[in-house]
């Protein structure tokens, strides 16, 4: 046997071993509560999501940093909203290249020293609610993923958002907004769709014309790809109103279509 079979098994009968444990009752309770679109779910893929959680709680290190306390809210947390992601996507694997997530209980940075014109020194603070490194880890504030539980339609999920960063890095060649394509026909209509879209939507955010997307999404392709990953889960009927061929590109991709989910005990569209 060859060091990548013995690998491979290994990790095969590792994860065999943590799907075999209970799901916590207390976890359920977790995402029933943080993560709006696991009610909307079918109980098939909630399962998936179930088994998601354990194998990325289990393989994935959670660090508290800057004073955080984890505990299992935080992790099941960040940990469901992720994995809502690859519920369609089963050969890429739980974000393999990624091994730690960092957590910080406010928005984090740095402050950069200056000299202004007048030669005074001043300070910029560059203030982050997430990042995603490629090789390295994903970094959140905690407050800020709690805004998101706390204000589900908005279109705003900083989970989502560094989580899709994770998925186009996937690509080897670092984040360019093109995440891992199947075939060379999806990869051509994906780049017709997202390369007129994100020029709609750079123009628009230049001459400050109000935009459903997300502003920020103008800084780049990758930024712009995250921004449509947030509503597509946050305000799918939204997003296919009003995008309906970056919906469907999106649709494509995570083989997911949230716009059809509905509320199983009140019946309510998302």
């Amino acid at each position: 046997m060859g060091l990548f079979d013995w690998l491979f098994r290994r990790k095969q009968r590792r994860r065999k071993e943590i799907l075999s444990r209970p799901f916590p009752e207390v976890w359920e309770q977790i995402l029933d509560a943080n993560v709006r679109q696991y009610a909307r779910l079918s109980d098939a893929h909630q399962k998936l999501v179930r088994e998601l959680v354990q194998i990325f709680v289990a393989e994935k290190e959670f660090v508290g940093s800057g004073g955080q306390k984890l505990n299992d809210e935080i992790k099941v947390t960040v940990a469901g909203q992720a994995c809502l992601l690859l519920l369609g996507l089963p050969h890429l694997g739980v974000f393999p290249r990624l091994r730690e997530v960092i957590v910080y209980p406010r928005d984090f940075g740095e402050i950069v020293e200056a000299i202004g014109p007048d030669g005074r020194p001043y300070r910029i603070p560059h203030k982050h609610a997430g990042e995603a490194w490629r090789g390295g880890p994903v970094v959140l504030a905690w407050d800020e993923v709690q805004h998101s539980v706390c204000s589900p339609c908005e279109g705003y999920n900083v989970v989502f958002h560094e989580f899709a960063h994770v998925l186009d890095m996937m690509t080897g060649g670092g984040a360019d907004g093109v995440p891992p394509m199947m075939s060379n026909d999806q990869y051509l209509a994906w780049s017709k769709v997202f390369d007129a879209a994100y020029q709609q939507h750079l123009k628009a955010a230049r001459t400050g014309e109000p935009t459903f997307l997300d502003p920020y999404g103008a800084n780049s392709p990758p930024e712009f790809f995250a921004v449509v990953t947030e509503h597509f889960f946050e305000q799918p009927r939204a997003l296919k109103a009003r995008h309906p061929e970056l919906y469907e590109q999106m649709r494509g991709f995570y083989r997911q279509d949230p716009a059809r989910w509905h509320h199983p005990r009140t019946g309510h569209w998302m």
